[in-house]
């Protein structure tokens, strides 16, 4: 992968980051690697394996082939909870459901 190939990669993983509206810190704690290493891939100055790609994907909720190459982009009009619930089990999402439901009976208080 050269330089450019690169740099293109960390730029759509910082622009879904930034739709998911997380910092570089928070990001790389849900993907489960290091914060400067994921810094590293989106500044273009290190690759990454195929595990760390799986983790970066799953975290995004991006393809590999948008992270790679940059193809079958993502839709610019989701919303953020969209994105965060897309790819969750139905364990998941039976969860968040009830967290939400608490959190919106709560705030009527």
């Amino acid at each position: 992968m050269t330089k450019q190939e690169r740099a293109a990669l960390g730029q759509r993983l910082r622009q879904q980051r930034g739709r998911l509206q997380l910092t570089r810190w928070q990001f790389a704690e849900l993907a489960d690697i290091g914060a400067g290493y994921y810094g590293q891939i989106e500044s273009g100055t290190s690759q990454m394996s195929i595990d760390t790609l799986i983790k970066i994907a799953r975290t995004s909720r991006l393809s590999f082939e948008y992270i790679l190459l940059g193809l079958d982009e993502p839709p610019p009009d989701r919303t953020t909870l969209q994105l965060l619930l897309d790819g969750c089990s139905p364990r998941e999402l039976h969860l968040a459901e009830q967290v939400l439901k608490l959190f919106l009976l709560r705030s009527d208080l």
